[in-house]
């Protein structure tokens, strides 16, 4: 099976690709006043007809899935995906999990801010977690199942997402500001952010920005610029002209090859060539990073919005 990368879009919906078997994806960007809650919209369909461990990779956001066919997965070491219409938080870890038969449902990608406002708790209670869409919205969870199951079609899914979040998210309380922009600064910038420097723009110390961000984004800020940097070398790494690992490790601010590898394994499960391979069953969930339309374009395949391979 080939990576399925997923990424946030900017502008129109990139279509459904039916392949030979019967798999498709199509991913959205919310309406724009959504934008700050909600990174993208995919909905999918894949088969598999045998049983196929997959990995997902460390998160600095929050993923729902929404199940719109009872799916057949069984627990890897615990991983949280094998629940039904799981929500993952953000962890520095990867997860694994098995699956088997066709997968039908909707992901969407929330920033921490969208995530604080629709689930009303702390962070840190969902991440890397076993928790279902359930278990956190009740009858509304039940509800939007039934109307995303009943849509013509993924782009009438995606206008119920649109409708129902923006009901749900928009008047909720949020993130404090220092926290939310905290977390878009170390998850956006090229090169590391200084956590006395986060601490200091929101007139806290550092250990109460510390303590008080990793309650409310699930993650400690080093975990989450840690997150981030394997997330950007994972976009050079895809580029249309990718940069030696040595260059890729010094660019991306790690001491040196060793360093790059070694992250690459405790967060995503694989070393940066191992990545590449065909056969390797990786899921990125890289929304807060990478965007289709980047300014300016580097032709990377991630930015087309393809799967890898």
């Amino acid at each position: 099976m080939s990576i399925i990368t997923i990424v946030r879009s900017r502008g129109s919906a990139v279509e459904e690709t039916p392949s030979s078997d019967g798999e498709f994806w199509k991913t959205r960007s919310p309406e724009r006043r959504l934008s700050r809650w909600v990174s993208f919209y995919l909905a999918f369909r894949r088969f598999t007809p045998v049983p196929e461990i997959r990995t997902v990779a460390a998160l600095n956001s929050v993923v729902v899935i929404i199940d719109l066919d009872t799916p057949v997965r069984r627990q890897v070491d615990g991983s949280p995906l094998a629940a039904i219409s799981p929500v993952v938080g953000l962890s520095n870890q990867p997860m694994t999990y098995e699956r088997t038969g066709v997968e039908r449902g909707i992901v969407i990608e929330l920033t921490p801010l969208g995530a604080r406002a629709l689930f009303g708790l702390p962070l840190r209670e969902i991440s890397a977690t076993t928790v279902t869409l359930d278990d956190l919205l009740g009858t509304r969870a039940r509800v939007l199942t039934e109307e995303l199951r009943e849509a013509k079609d993924s782009d009438h899914r995606f206008r119920i997402l649109d409708c129902r979040l923006a009901k749900w998210i928009l008047n909720e309380p949020e993130l404090p500001r220092s926290l939310d922009q905290g977390w878009r600064n170390l998850t956006l910038a090229e090169r590391m952010v200084k956590v006395d420097d986060l601490a200091e723009q929101a007139g806290l110390t550092r250990q109460h920005f510390t303590t008080r961000f990793h309650r409310e984004v699930g993650l400690p800020p080093k975990a989450v610029a840690r997150v981030a940097r394997c997330h950007r070398a994972i976009r050079l790494l895809t580029g249309t002209n990718p940069p030696p690992l040595p260059s890729l490790a010094a660019l991306c601010g790690y001491t040196d090859q060793a360093h790059l590898n070694r992250d690459f394994r405790l967060l995503i499960g694989c070393t940066p060539t191992a990545l590449l391979r065909a056969g390797n069953a990786t899921d990125l969930y890289l929304g807060s990073l990478i965007s289709l339309r980047p300014v300016p374009l580097t032709g990377t395949k991630l930015e087309s919005g393809r799967p890898l391979f």
